[in-house]
């Protein structure tokens, strides 16, 4: 069995694909469109509700905010157990939300560019 979160997804490179609002108590609320593809994007018009919205908590709302396309998923689990210190597992528990919020297509991982190339 493969230990999560290894090395090389600690190395990615999270991006924020879709919008966030500002939330009740400065937390934030992601949307999302209930339909991603292009080819059927007209559907979303005829929606009453065309997005799903998703209310994070403080902690979910810091690792948003630190996925800014340069910072690695090492890095944003750093910057989040300096942001809430005394908390148990926190890269495990940072890399498991991040996979999750790909996963939904919330945003997108990329390897960082080489530095000799």
């Amino acid at each position: 069995m493969n230990p999560f979160p290894d090395e090389t997804f600690l190395a990615l490179v999270p991006v924020p694909s879709l919008a966030s609002e500002p939330g009740e108590g400065g937390n934030l609320t992601l949307i999302r469109p209930k339909i991603l593809s292009p080819r059927w994007a007209w559907l979303l018009r005829m929606m009453k509700k065309p997005a799903f919205r998703v209310k994070l908590d403080a902690r979910g709302t810091a690792v948003w905010q630190a996925c800014d396309g340069r910072r690695s998923v090492a890095e944003i689990a750093q910057a989040v157990a300096e942001a809430f210190p005394g908390e148990p597992d926190t890269t495990l528990r940072t890399a498991l939300f991040i996979r999750e919020l790909a996963r939904g297509k919330f945003l997108n991982l990329f390897h960082r560019p080489d530095p000799l190339s």
